[in-house]
């Protein structure tokens, strides 16, 4: 413990911050959470160590407050060492720890509003609205503020005044005091009979528990064996010893069906963290967790970041999902940065996927995961014929809208005759279908035919797509948008339309299935948990017949009664730039066709393919995965690929293209020459252009044994960044656009 006068170093929540010397005006202990001023800037930073900087004391400020609570040793040792491996400053790392910085300060007092519009009122429901509605129905329609509601749903100041006018929204009171309304205690309802495999991985990660220390499992179990059950089983013999739970997974998995799961099976509803929670919720549960008296919290990554007490077990759901790397306030990848945290602080976590990243398996391969294995559908279930159709064969036929004219031109098709009879043999069947299209939009190419002038964002090196819902070109980089041009900006010559997404897809099921209900989903139609959550019941229920969708459909949904899905350009993601890409691909569609079938029904999925002898497709359709990624591996041990090899990318922007070049000319002038590593670049990156900033890459690698980390700091070390040049640090990139 340090005492009154002691000098000490704190670190605050900043991305250049390394700690700064401060003198304590009470007793504190590392980690603590201190109160200190940065240029007349207030900021809550713990307790880092002893004062290093060497200055004479009377240049010494105090701090401004000693709080009681703080974080662990080993929640200190993992920010140094993630700092460490991402090359984020511990600054930056403490700031996805310290981000509720009023969680110190006594609530504001501000007016709240209620929403509580119903159906019988008749009320016009614009997108904005229905954002807001969402938004409370997120906090349970407690009542939130103003700011509240601009902050989850982004739409702008004039639509709630419009909304606080027409009384959809109505002050009830002042923001009231903190509640402990997230504080609950579980138990074990008994509800739930594993089976044999379930009980037997149940069993050895009891095991774990019971004997303490870090370990690492791998659940890998085929779609609908029951995971979520498991390690619910695990959860609980973590909560019974005292111990806090953090099951993790992706926004997408945060829906209703989940909630009721859990309820059912703890006898309360788990407290969750989301990117959708009002800032009063967000302190509640944040302080909560910092008391220690929330000890199980459902959330996405930034849940990892909750100042946790007494930490016993993470889950990482879905551990092979994209939405697990941070690319935004630092680069780090949630699934390996709880593997950290679990290391450092001794206890065990559970990895649970049908399709386990490359990453995972060879972890498992050399023996630092241990496997368990879930080999069949729970319930009975059985596994859906997953089949190919060849489209160099199965031509679309073409269609035309309602009311057009005979000498209008036919609408491309994309479906071919051989799914659109399944499509009817399963309606006529009383059964659901599902329709998957990763592409957003209606048409991702907008072009001249004949001076060839194709849409591009005037901000992004990126085309822009035709959204027929918003009427609208929008660039899916930036989000800017652009009316439609009637003539060709260039020759005055008609504009086309090229290639299909998800809305083009709805189009040819409402012309060839007129009777059938079809229900689209994308990002762009759900924007919250809530509007999924409407659409999930909307299925359970058999109001749809067809849902057409991208990603979002892919994984953490149950629907008994859906036995047919296909997949239009099911090779769509195979011949890109990234070596992921095979696995990606077959993680995606795997996950999709585990959604046909899952009840008594047996499923059947139809990929439609101009490449059907594709390895990929070709595991996919025999359920082989463990032979593809043996054989996809393999290339990637040749080519010294993660997990054979190890890579940062360094992306370098500017907004001037002259002070670029310059910059990344420097750059490579200082590349220095290291055994068993290699600086390459610099090269335009994919994307050239991002929101009016020019964009280069170096891509560094090395041998599994490398420390390219040292390498890059000594690199960027030699040469100074001007102002107006952002250097990004991807360890491990997933994305190389």
């Amino acid at each position: 413990m340090f005492k009154t006068g002691d000098i000490v170093k704190v670190l605050i929540p900043n991305v250049v911050n390394t700690g700064y010397d401060y003198r304590l005006t009470g007793e504190a202990n590392l980690g603590s959470f201190v109160k200190v001023n940065v240029m007349n800037h207030a900021y809550i930073g713990v307790v880092y160590g002893f004062g290093d900087s060497g200055l004479p004391e009377s240049k010494i400020k105090n701090v401004s407050a000693i709080f009681e609570h703080g974080l662990s040793i080993t929640d200190l040792q993992w920010i140094q060492k993630m700092s460490e491996w991402t090359l984020m400053t511990p600054g930056a790392v403490l700031r996805l720890i310290i981000n509720v910085p009023d969680a110190f300060l006594p609530q504001k007092i501000e007016q709240l509003y209620s929403f509580q519009i119903t159906d019988a009122d008749n009320v016009r429901m614009t997108d904005a609205r229905q954002s807001v509605a969402d938004a409370f129905a997120s906090n349970d329609n407690a009542p939130m503020s103003a700011s509240d509601i601009k902050n989850i749903t982004h739409v702008s100041s004039a639509v709630i005044s419009a909304m606080i006018r027409n009384e959809m929204l109505k002050p009830v009171q002042v923001r009231p005091k903190e509640t402990n309304e997230f504080i609950y205690t579980y138990h074990d309802t008994g509800t739930v009979t594993l089976n044999k495999e379930q009980e037997n991985a149940a069993s050895i990660i009891s095991d774990a528990i019971n004997a303490g220390g870090f370990s690492v499992f791998l659940l890998d179990g085929i779609t609908g064996s029951g995971k979520t059950q498991v390690y619910f089983d695990s959860a609980w013999r973590a909560y019974q010893k005292g111990k806090s739970v953090l099951l993790m997974m992706p926004e997408i998995a945060l829906t209703a069906q989940f909630i009721s799961r859990y309820e059912k099976r703890f006898g309360a509803p788990p407290v969750v963290w989301h990117s959708n929670l009002t800032a009063s919720r967000r302190r509640a549960i944040w302080r909560g967790v910092l008391r220690g008296d929330i000890k199980m919290v459902v959330g996405t990554r930034s849940a990892l970041f909750l100042p946790w007490q007494n930490l016993g077990l993470i889950v990482v759901d879905e551990e092979h999902d994209g939405s697990y790397k941070q690319e935004d306030m630092g680069n780090y990848h949630a699934r390996d940065m709880a593997i950290l945290r679990a290391k450092i602080a001794g206890f065990p976590v559970v990895l649970a996927s049908a399709t386990p990243s490359a990453e995972t398996l060879q972890n498992v391969a050399v023996g630092k995961y241990k496997l368990l294995r879930l080999t069949a559908r729970f319930g009975g279930a059985s596994l859906p014929e997953i089949t190919t159709i060849d489209m160099r064969q199965q031509r679309p036929e073409g269609y035309k809208l309602p009311g057009q004219d005979d000498d209008v031109q036919v609408q491309s098709g994309y479906l071919s005759p051989l799914l659109c009879d399944a499509v009817r043999d399963t309606l006529n069947g009383g059964r659901q279908v599902m329709l998957f299209i990763n592409r957003r939009g209606f048409a991702p190419i907008v072009q001249c035919k004949k001076c060839g002038w194709v849409a591009m964002c005037p901000d992004c090196s990126v085309g822009m797509t035709y959204h027929k819902r918003l009427g609208k070109l929008l660039c899916h980089m930036c989000g800017r948008t652009e009316p439609v041009p009637n003539k060709c900006p260039c020759c005055e010559s008609e504009v086309s339309m090229r290639g299909g997404g998800v809305e083009k897809i709805q189009e040819e099921v409402s012309v060839k299935f007129p009777l059938a209900r079809a229900a689209l989903v994308s990002s762009d139609t759900i924007m919250s948990r809530q509007a999924l959550e409407r659409l999930v019941n909307k299925m359970e229920q058999g109001q749809i017949d067809i849902v057409i969708g991208t990603q979002i459909l892919a994984k953490g949904h149950h629907f008994p009664n859906l036995t047919l899905v296909g997949v239009i350009d099911a090779d769509m993601g195979l011949f890109g730039t990234d070596f992921r890409a095979s696995e990606h691909t077959f993680q995606q569609l795997f996950q999709v066709a585990g959604r046909a079938g899952r009840g008594s029904i047996p499923g059947c999925v139809l990929l439609q393919t101009y490449q059907p002898e594709h390895p990929v497709l070709q595991a996919i359709c025999a359920g082989d995965r463990d032979t593809f990624m043996q054989a996809d591996m393999s290339a990637r041990r040749a080519a010294k690929m993660p997990p054979y090899g190890n890579l940062i990318a360094v992306v370098i922007e500017a907004q001037k293209e002259s002070v670029l070049q310059k910059f990344c000319s420097d750059l490579s002038a200082a590349i220095p020459v290291v055994k068993g590593a290699k600086i390459m670049g610099p090269i335009a990156a994919q994307i050239y252009q991002i929101r009016n900033w020019y964009r280069m890459r170096f891509l560094v690698s090395g041998d599994v044994r490398s420390n390219l980390q040292e390498l890059v700091k000594h690199w960027l070390g030699k040469v100074k960044v001007p102002v107006n040049v952002r250097v990004k640090i991807d360890v491990g990139p997933q994305s190389f656009t």
